[in-house]
């Protein structure tokens, strides 16, 4: 049902927006072949009869299919052979393909912050500071090194809770908490999770529904703390990722990230895991699965989209990734929410999962044409795919363009107004690439900590201070070779 409809919509979206296209057959009748006028596409990009190039795309999470439509459509107008290779293990392999002459020509992925860096400053990709491309703000300093550009960042992922209205619609009004409307405060998503586990206690497919699923395995509890602290301290916040190498380097800022606004964020954190004892005298995050520190982000919006849980953490991806079965199924009832507010007077946020996916053109690939690879990715960029795309995946770009919320679904749409109102927390330095890298805290651990042992007023602080420690140890072991 969901596909259905975001296929129509991108039909209408791109007979109005996109000057190449005189006409195009309906998606549901599975005829994507539009009738393209030639000579537009060529005057703007080039004619490109008879040149190839080969795109290797990771076939996670926003998919390819946006991709396939921009290349075909691309073809058609320019002459070109763009082929588009979707891969689910591109980032496994991605270091095989770069160093490959028969590797890709250009890659849609992303990878460890480290990565990329390695590649531009080690001459295996091309810069790319002629695209001419007009990033969202925060996002222009990604992808960028030593002054030059070697990636286009092109996701711009909104990350929050994707909760189940109807049950909303079900669970008893408890303190700050109101009967029918998803939490605007941080005490009153902890008084729904009490209410959920004393008053409501919702049995489906015979589990216990429980307040959250999450994904512990990969860290999906960073993107809420990051925003909580954002919107606490958003000026501490923006210091912090404002580091230099040299205040990294030693302990000097090390109250940048251990102070009572930091610790107060992941307090937050904490009393949302809710860690509990078991009858063997174990603890575990009493507010969500006892074995969810062991589950990825699918398998928690999967136990979501079962019932098994009242919210999730996800974000503008959500349709995409989980849409099989929301269109198999007809579920209707996931709604996007962002971080509630902790403190009166602060102002809700979202996390945006940057720098997410982005676009990087190899140097050693199998055809070697970059003016070609380059017109492509200048089309990727402009403001008519950027709407195809968000159309297609309900994901926002990284370019600056005027969204069309009425070609978005419902749940796209109420991604799209909540960017507007709200204030973004992006985790990114502009200071020097490699810094996000050694900022960028490894979550994960602290989290299931957390979530399996005695809550404490200190324990907040503690796992701060061991954050601290790690991040420092990696500056002095590993990022300092970027120097």
């Amino acid at each position: 049902m969901k596909k259905t409809f975001k296929r129509i919509l991108v039909l209408c979206l791109t007979l109005i927006t996109a000057v190449s296209f005189v006409a195009c057959k309906g998606k549901n009748n599975d005829d994507t072949t539009p009738t393209i006028e030639v000579g537009s596409l060529k005057e703007t990009y080039g004619d490109w009869t008879g040149k190839s190039i080969e795109v290797g795309a990771l076939d996670k999470g926003v998919r390819v299919e946006w991709l396939r439509d921009a290349a075909r459509n691309f073809n058609a107008g320019t002459g070109s052979n763009i082929t588009i290779k979707a891969d689910e293990s591109l980032n496994e392999n991605l270091e095989t393909f770069i160093d490959a002459k028969t590797g890709y020509d250009v890659y849609f992925t992303f990878s460890a912050q480290h990565q990329w860096v390695r590649w531009g400053l080690q001459d295996k990709i091309y810069p790319l500071d002629d695209l001419g491309v007009n990033f969202k703000e925060t996002m222009e300093v990604c992808g960028v090194v030593n002054n030059v550009r070697y990636t286009m960042p092109y996701t711009y992922s909104p990350t929050g809770f994707i909760y189940n209205q109807n049950y909303i619609n079900d669970i008893p009004s408890n303190g700050e908490f109101v009967k029918g409307t998803f939490p605007k405060t941080w005490q009153g998503l902890l008084d729904m999770c009490d209410s959920i586990n004393t008053k409501w206690n919702k049995v489906t497919l015979g589990q216990k529904v429980v307040p959250l699923s999450w994904g512990g395995s990969v860290g999906d509890m960073g993107y809420v703390f990051e925003a909580l602290w954002g919107q606490i301290d958003p000026v501490g916040y923006k210091a912090y990722w404002g580091q230099t190498t040299e205040n990294v380097a030693g302990q000097n800022n090390k109250s940048l990230l251990v102070n009572e606004n930091s610790i107060q964020a992941l307090d937050c954190v904490a009393k949302l895991l809710n860690p509990t004892k078991n009858t063997n005298g174990q603890y575990y995050p009493g507010n969500s699965f006892s074995d969810s520190t062991s589950h990825s982000n699918l398998m928690a919006e999967q136990k979501f989209l079962n019932g098994l849980s009242v919210f999730t953490i996800s974000g503008s991806w959500f349709e995409t990734e989980m849409g099989e079965q929301i269109e198999d199924d007809e579920i209707d009832f996931y709604h996007y929410a962002t971080m509630p507010i902790v403190n009166s007077g602060s102002k809700e946020t979202i996390y945006i999962n940057s720098p997410a996916e982005y676009f990087m053109i190899a140097k050693n690939g199998k055809n070697n044409n970059p003016d070609l690879a380059k017109a492509f990715l200048k089309y990727l960029a402009s403001e008519e795919r950027s709407r195809v795309f968000q159309a297609y995946t309900g994901v926002p770009t990284a370019m600056e363009y005027r969204m069309q919320k009425d070609t978005l679904s419902p749940f796209a749409k109420e991604v799209a107004e909540a960017l507007e109102r709200s204030a973004q927390v992006v985790s990114a330095s502009d200071q020097k690439a490699s810094l996000s890298g050694v900022l960028n805290l490894n979550v994960t651990t602290p989290f299931i900590r957390l979530a399996t042992m005695a809550y404490s007023v200190d324990n907040a602080e503690a796992q701060l201070n061991d954050l601290y420690n790690t991040q420092y140890n990696d500056w002095n072991d590993y990022f300092k070779t970027f120097d």
